[in-house]
């Protein structure tokens, strides 16, 4: 893997994992358009958990306010400033908790299958559509009155039962938990914010899984280290940017943007391959 390669499926990582595009399934397209060699195990592991790092970073205070209040029962104040959003802490523990079990049910079983018969153009393509669909879903859909504090254990496991379909490439984790937030009739911050949040243990178990994988599949031992620490870095800082960006865009406009990019990116991806390319 050249230099070149890493720094750019870095940045697609960084980018992608928390805009409602799909990471998994750019990663593909971007291995599919320059004609590049699979990047390894080792490598997807890093950059996963180089945008869990991010996530842990930019929510730093909730984590630390998360960890105190569960052992004083005090609450975790969200959103901005202006916001008073406050909820116990061991109730938000429990339901990132609950949200995250689908995904992990799904990922056991399904993984595996999914990405030997779905990693190709084509698939991401259709499923970048189907990704699409789900956010015009979201942005005509629901009365978004509610705040993340206002959530109950069954809008957790609805959100999370849409989570779990981003084991799919091309299905994105945060367009499906957002658009099920909006569903429940969370407004667009609040939605972004539980996506986010629950990335980290969304990360973390695919960062594990594919790290365990490689070894058992001893990828560790032909790994180009000096990438894997560079992909990591790139994708950290990549993504630390990309969540306050993306949360900046959803406060001042809407899911529009992309509605038409996953639209023209699946289309254009079809049409690429049925002619050959």
């Amino acid at each position: 893997m050249s230099t070149l390669q890493a720094i750019v499926l870095a940045i697609i990582q960084g980018v992608t994992e928390f805009l409602p595009v799909s990471s998994s399934g750019h990663l593909i397209l971007g291995s599919w358009l320059f004609d590049w060699p699979d990047q390894g195990l080792v490598f997807d592991g890093a950059v996963h958990l180089g945008t869990l790092g991010a996530v842990l970073i930019y929510f730093r205070a909730t984590w630390i306010s998360m960890g105190r209040g569960f052992f004083s029962g005090d609450v975790v104040r969200l959103g901005d400033a202006s916001a008073d959003q406050s909820i116990p802490a061991i109730r938000l523990l429990w339901l990132l908790v609950l949200a995250s079990v689908p995904l992990a049910i799904f990922g056991v079983i399904f993984k595996s299958t999914l990405e030997d018969h779905l990693r190709s153009p084509e698939a991401v393509g259709a499923f970048l559509l189907a990704t699409s669909a789900m956010l015009i879903f979201a942005e005509y859909v629901g009365n978004r009155s509610r705040s993340i504090t206002s959530i109950g254990m069954k809008d957790s496991v609805i959100i999370g039962i849409a989570q779990a379909l981003a084991v799919i490439p091309g299905v994105s984790r945060s367009g499906t938990t957002i658009a099920a937030g909006i569903a429940v009739n969370m407004d667009r911050d609040s939605a972004a914010r539980l996506s986010f949040l629950m990335a980290v243990p969304a990360l973390g178990g695919s960062g594990l899984y594919v790290i365990v994988d490689a070894l058992t599949n001893s990828a560790m031992e032909s790994a180009d280290w000096g990438q894997v620490v560079l992909g990591a870095v790139i994708a950290f800082i990549t993504g630390y940017l990309a969540i306050g960006g993306f949360l900046h865009v959803l406060t001042k406009a809407s899911l529009k943007p992309f509605i038409a990019y996953t639209s023209l990116a699946g289309i254009g991806v079809l049409i690429a391959r049925a002619a050959g390319v």
